[in-house]
């Protein structure tokens, strides 16, 4: 059971005080003997002593051992009920008058095994009853026992029965509630920890293409200055449009248009490579950072692109032009994005790239090496 495994370190600390405790007060107990049954105080002392203190001894290591926690319990409960029934027959042994008023103590057996041994309710309610039943075999053999003193000590064991389990009880109770709520709370937490990052990752995220949006972008752009800067100093940054997007709309109704778009962003991902990060920019245009390449491989990502939105053959009949299906064009840059402002000039080279490419008939990608020197392929 969850609750007793949680409990178990708890349990053992417990355990090994209320065993020194309660060591400590059957040992001072001889005292009490010495008093009132005189004649029987070598038994006394070599029970006590001679039996019950090494065994007591031996049960405290068994403690700190790495025993579960239900079989420590158990053992402290039958060396109290040994501890009691060497009790028992000291007081049996003697036949001092005092010992009918020393019997009366025998509640503090039943304390001692229904909380000081702080073991689960079922354990410490079986141990009860069969301390019940020892103290009320034993009465009977007393020196001076009667049928009216039985009932007397009933009288003053029973509430201390019935109160030490019901405080037994509602301690386990309390615990095994306080326990649940803090499952509950465990559980609150996970959820709303699984919730909050649930909504980080929505509000990074485009939720028709599942890729990064501008915000995304802004935080790749964030940790490539932080994490990695030195390949933040060479990066090539694709932009692509996908070609009469509008009029493919307007033509086949809007459904279409975002089932067109989260396929354009599909092939484009499986096109990059993993370490790239891709994200739709607005509407139909999307954008892709490669840090730390060099910028001859421009051309192969962008031709990369191209061909992958080419390949998925979506029939597109209102281009307008020779091309039947949905293509893209592509302008890409090449250039160091350690500032907001080299992104946004390295961003505004790769927009002019694009528009040339589109200028060239679309279906087409275009590098620009710097401002004023572009290499064209069509």
């Amino acid at each position: 059971m969850a609750f007793l495994e949680d409990r178990a370190p708890l349990r053992s600390r417990m355990l090994r005080a209320a065993v020194i405790c309660v060591l400590c007060f059957y040992l001072a107990c001889f005292l009490f003997d010495l008093w009132l049954l005189g004649d029987v105080t070598f038994l006394s002392a070599v029970l006590r002593f001679g039996v019950m203190l090494p065994i007591a001894i031996a049960l405290f290591f068994y403690i700190n051992g790495r025993h579960p926690i239900e079989r420590k319990e158990n053992a402290a409960i039958l060396v109290a009920l040994l501890a009691n029934i060497s009790w028992c027959v000291i007081l049996v042994s003697s036949s001092s008058p005092g010992v009918l008023t020393y019997y009366y103590s025998a509640a503090t057996f039943q304390m001692a095994i229904t909380i000081a041994a702080a073991s689960p309710f079922r354990p410490a309610l079986r141990a009860s009853l069969f301390t019940f039943c020892l103290n009320y075999s034993a009465i009977w053999f007393l020196e001076g026992s009667s049928p009216g003193y039985v009932i007397q000590h009933l009288a003053v064991y029973m509430p201390t029965v019935i109160m030490t389990l019901f405080v037994s009880y509602q301690l386990e109770v309390e615990a095994m509630s306080s326990h649940l709520q803090m499952q509950e709370n465990e559980a609150l937490k996970r959820e709303l920890s699984r919730q909050n990052k649930d909504l980080a990752r929505l509000s990074v995220t485009d939720p028709l293409t599942r890729l990064a949006n501008r915000r995304g972008t802004e935080m790749e752009l964030a940790r490539l200055r932080t994490e990695i800067p030195q390949e933040a100093k060479r990066v090539v940054l694709l932009v692509a449009d996908v070609d009469h997007f509008k009029a493919y709309n307007d033509a086949y109704g809007h459904g279409a248009g975002d089932e067109c778009l989260k396929r354009v962003a599909r092939a484009m991902r499986r096109s990059l490579p993993v370490e790239a990060h891709l994200a739709r920019h607005g509407g139909e245009e999307f954008l892709a950072i490669f840090a730390g390449a060099d910028p001859d491989m421009a051309p192969a990502l962008a031709e990369s692109l191209r061909r992958a939105v080419r390949q998925l053959g979506i029939a597109h009949g209102f281009t307008g032009d020779r091309n039947k299906h949905v293509t893209i064009s592509v302008g890409a840059a090449c250039g160091a994005i350690e500032t907001e402002g080299d992104f946004d000039r390295l961003l505004d080279i790769a927009d002019r790239a694009l528009y040339a490419a589109k200028g060239d008939g679309r279906n087409a990608w275009r590098v620009s090496m710097a401002e004023d020197a572009e290499r064209v392929v069509a």
